[in-house]
């Protein structure tokens, strides 16, 4: 649909929007905006991430993960997405499970410093064991991802606790204050059992599968922002280790559904808001390198509900 061919109503609705947002963008976002953008969006762990994020950092992300294989599990790699050269500095890489029965949910299971590293060239970095195959690792490291309980990958930000460290000492599914300073990125794994049960534990964030009861070998997260389940079997399968995944290197049925729920609405534009001025991939629509005014345009243009 054409810009100028917007309805008066969608006029009405963006007129109320950006006369309070919009026109209050500074030539440099400020961390202000981004926050009052999380209020329009109602994307709350999206908003801690990116409205505490230090400018120079950019828009950091998990972007592929596999915890299970077919066979030996030589491929277990995590891939971290973001503007290259990006320093990585203040952050780490962990995996939450569970530890012992005394323990419970809440512990680190993973614990990778990524202090020294930067975002390379490519936009891609991978995290993976000396035994991979599918693709050379930037970070070589053992891994040993659990599979069968729900377990939350995780970018923290200031973390001072260690590995095997309880970040949920009484087991209420909630991450406690004080041994981190943000959580930067995060997704679950699931198997359905939340909250605790005997073998499993609590999910701390958006939960991927499972399905048909078998939890995810192998997610990937597309273009709008969302996760999906990717294939079991590595060989012939969507892996894309340190690459574009394949959902974002399709042509998207409809552009500008940030969130994933077929619909481009308010919600995806004040997800676009938060991200304004950043060199994020997932809000950036035209791929010009930093999510701006065209970008806006396309949001505005396919405005409604996705093609069926």
């Amino acid at each position: 649909m054409p810009l100028l061919s917007l309805h008066a109503s969608h006029i009405d609705l963006w007129g109320s929007i950006m006369s309070n947002l919009l026109l209050s963008l500074p030539s440099s976002s400020t961390l202000f905006t981004r926050a009052a953008a999380c209020a329009l969006a109602f994307t709350p762990a999206m908003c801690v991430r990116t409205a505490f994020a230090a400018e120079d950092n950019g828009t950091i992300c998990i972007n592929e993960v596999r915890i299970d294989q077919p066979g030996a599990d030589n491929d277990e790699y995590v891939e971290l997405k973001g503007p290259p050269g990006a320093s990585l500095d203040g952050l780490w890489f962990v995996v939450i499970g569970d530890g012992t029965a005394a323990q419970g949910s809440g512990v680190i299971e993973v614990f990778v410093n990524l202090a020294g590293k930067t975002i390379p060239s490519d936009g891609y970095l991978l995290i993976g064991e000396s035994s991979m195959t599918a693709a050379t690792p930037d970070i070589v490291t053992s891994l040993n991802f659990e599979n069968g309980d729900n377990v939350t990958h995780m970018l923290l930000r200031g973390l001072t606790a260690s590995n095997g460290a309880d970040l949920d000492a009484n087991d209420d599914c909630t991450l406690d204050q004080g041994a981190f300073i943000e959580i930067v990125d995060a997704v679950t794994i699931g198997t359905g059992a939340t909250p605790p049960t005997a073998g499993a534990e609590c999910s701390y964030a958006t939960v991927v599968g499972p399905e048909k009861d078998a939890q995810a070998m192998h997610i990937l997260r597309c273009r709008s922002g969302g996760w999906v389940r990717g294939s079991d079997a590595i060989v012939g399968g969507d892996d894309t280790p340190g690459a574009v995944n394949g959902c974002d290197a399709s042509s998207s049925a409809c552009q500008g559904d940030l969130n994933g729920d077929q619909v481009v609405d308010n919600a995806d534009l004040g997800i676009l808001l938060v991200k304004w001025e950043f060199p994020d991939p997932s809000a950036d629509l035209d791929g010009s390198g930093v999510v701006d005014g065209p970008d806006l345009g396309i949001i505005l243009s396919r405005w409604g509900r996705c093609p069926a």
